[in-house]
């Protein structure tokens, strides 16, 4: 043996030795995949099946059998080592209960190096800190690519937001710059102006709310966003404000379809009493008309027939009006409401859905019970729950509909329970009553979202519903919904003005009116109260009267629908060459809803036919004075 063959052994010896003494364990795979060399540490960590993984397919199985935490190989495949060889995987590997192992395989010219290090010392030291650490990561990543919008604020001193994902921004139509440090209450505010109040009640109460905002796009859709508010303290003492924003348009959509589905179903099981009704009500003018023109010719006083002639107009409107409201088409919207009154509007309507074997007993105090809600909506909770009274008495019954104030832990509640007599509930059914597509009913007779829809509507409201059933008793509804603020006014607007301050006699109003009867009897009218009447039958004939009137016109009272040219664009022409003309539409058709014929603007003044005399004086005034007449949705509606 010659001495450079001597020389290379003894390096190789060198070589092995130190290969040997490495605290950390290798394994080295050929070109091919087979296992070439493995050190001592290798032996003494894989003490039992190391000589089995002789192949690197063996190995990788192996690893990956035992993985704890299997990340992605597309990134760590191009990570580098130290020495700048390229990570084929890294793996957390797992052998027993105590045995923790961290392995790496590297790229080595084609072979394959693997290095095993124990790290079963560390792992058991910071395996809580670990575990926060990779949950943290994961639930950031989670809420990052949530389609929901969530925002964290913390409230100490101040009320700043901690973290916001990029669906937050996106749901609301945001280009600002981050979100995290700005306050919660700011932010809640501009985005949710109309909940303002409540939405600071639930952080300061440190309670829970769901809100809704509207946002509507420029080819006239709306998107409907519900915001889900929590304040609370978690386990370390420290308060957080959690959002969660979903788009909830398809389901708004699909809810109001529902809605129209069933109120026109309801109507046309009203369309045979309602007939009913008008027919009475017809019958009733024209036979005091009739007794009227009989005792003129005998030269007998007719003022008492005409007073009823006038109350069964009056009873008419009062029908068109139920009926409108409760097919959603009533103007003022999101305003506070009485409950009572509107329970007693809503009772002409149940009856006849009822049939005779039912009795109604509808309880409305006569004192007000304000409510901040929607009329439309409130009939939509009243007749669900009613209706379902009724099927579950097809024998026959009683349902009593009733209406109280409560307090309860200084808050007040306006409360409104609806009983049956029918087969009651076990406790089972009551669990699911409220679950989107659960019924009772057989097949084809229910949707089983009509609780689901009630019970959405009552929290929008701010309120709570709860059920009592038992079998072969009947079922109790209660619904709490928090006493407005404030003062109640039953008019639908309000006004400063009195008689003796504000005085529209001898003003000027341009009148127009496609019905040549109605448009004398406004006509009259308006001389009545004292004003200057312009009067015409078509929006054109109108332009053409202001045209050649070379005095103020101080109002303009217009209905919507007329031949030639509507009220909507002779208001439009009107505001151009006379911006100091007040506009005042008027229509017997609804202005907003499904089956509307027009849609309103939003800052326009509104009354609906019959217009009364009294009703229109008040507003005429109001708009002199420059007072705000407008409520709700800034327009306003045909008073009781």
């Amino acid at each position: 043996m010659d001495l450079d063959c001597i020389q290379r052994c003894q390096e190789v010896a060198v070589y092995q030795e130190i290969f040997n003494s490495l605290e950390t364990a290798v394994l080295y795979y050929d070109d091919a995949g087979e296992l070439r060399h493995a050190n001592i540490m290798a032996q003494k960590v894989l003490p039992d099946i190391w000589h089995k993984l002789s192949r690197l397919k063996e190995f990788i199985r192996f690893v990956f059998e035992y993985s704890l935490d299997v990340d992605d190989q597309n990134q760590l495949w191009a990570l580098t080592s130290v020495s700048g060889q390229k990570t084929i995987f890294h793996e957390l590997v797992k052998l027993d209960n105590l045995s923790y192992y961290d392995v790496r395989a590297m790229d080595h010219g084609g072979s394959v190096i693997v290095e095993i290090l124990d790290i079963s010392q560390i792992k058991s030291t910071s395996d809580d800190i670990a575990v926060l650490g990779i949950d943290k990561l994961i639930l950031t990543e989670a809420m990052e690519t949530s389609s929901k919008g969530i925002f964290i604020a913390k409230i100490d001193t101040e009320k700043r937001i901690v973290f916001a994902n990029k669906a937050v921004d996106q749901l609301l139509c945001r280009s600002n710059a981050s979100l995290v440090g700005y306050d919660v209450d700011a932010f809640l505010s501009s985005e949710f102006p109309f909940d303002e109040n409540d939405i600071r009640k639930v952080i300061k109460e440190k309670s829970k709310g769901n809100f809704w905002k509207r946002i509507d796009q420029k080819d006239g859709r709306s998107n409907w966003l519900r915001l889900n508010l929590s304040a609370e303290k978690n386990y370390n003492g420290i308060y957080l404000v959690i959002g969660f924003i979903s788009d909830e348009t398809q389901n708004k959509i699909r809810e109001n379809q529902l809605l129209q589905t069933q109120k026109l179903e309801a109507i046309g099981k009203l369309a045979g009493g309602v007939a009913h009704d008008f027919n009475n009500i017809l019958s009733i003018v024209e036979g005091y008309i009739r007794l009227s023109e009989t005792a003129l010719k005998r030269g007998e006083n007719v003022s008492g027939n005409f007073e009823k002639i006038k109350q069964a107009v009056l009873r008419g409107s009062g029908l068109t009006r139920q009926l409108l409201l409760f097919g959603k088409h009533r103007v003022v919207d999101g305003m506070v409401i009485d409950l009572c009154r509107n329970l007693r509007d809503i009772e002409n309507l149940l009856q006849p859905l009822l049939g005779v074997n039912i009795r109604l007993d509808v309880d409305a105090p006569k004192e007000v019970l304000p409510i901040k809600a929607t009329a439309d909506s409130l009939s939509q909770i009243i007749m669900n729950l009613v209706l379902n009274a009724r099927d579950a008495m097809p024998d026959g019954g009683d349902i009593k509909v009733s209406a109280y104030q409560q307090e309860n832990n200084d808050r007040k509640f306006v409360v409104m329970s609806i009983a049956d007599t029918g087969h009651g509930m076990d406790r089972l059914t009551m669990n699911k009553i409220f679950d989107p597509f659960f019924t009772t009913k057989e097949q084809g007779k229910g949707t089983g979202l009509g609780l689901s829809m009630v019970y959405g509507l009552v929290q929008q409201f701010g309120g709570t519903i709860d059920v009592e059933s038992v079998v072969g008793k009947g079922t109790i509804f209660t619904i709490r919904i928090p006493l407005a603020d404030g003062d109640f006014n039953d008019d639908v607007f309000k006004t400063s003005a009195t008689e003796a301050e504000i005085s529209i006699s001898g003003k000027t109003i341009l009148l127009a009116e496609d019905e040549p009867d109605l448009l004398d009897i406004m006509e009259s009218t308006l001389k009545e109260l004292g004003l200057k009447v312009l009067k015409a039958l078509n929006g054109n004939e109108a332009l053409a009267i202001q045209d050649e009137f070379e005095g103020r016109i101080d109002y303009l009272l217009t209905d919507m629908v007329m031949p030639e040219l509507g009220g909507l664009k002779l208001a439009e022409l009107m505001k151009e060459v006379r911006p100091e003309t007040h506009i005042v539409f008027m229509s017997g058709y609804p202005v907003r809803g499904e089956i509307a014929n027009i849609s309103l603007p939003r800052d326009a003044i509104f009354m609906a036919k019959p217009v009364k005399p009294d009703f229109l004086r008040t507003v005429l005034k109001d708009l002199s004075a420059g007072q705000d007449v407008q409520s709700g949705e800034a327009m306003v509606w045909q008073a009781e």
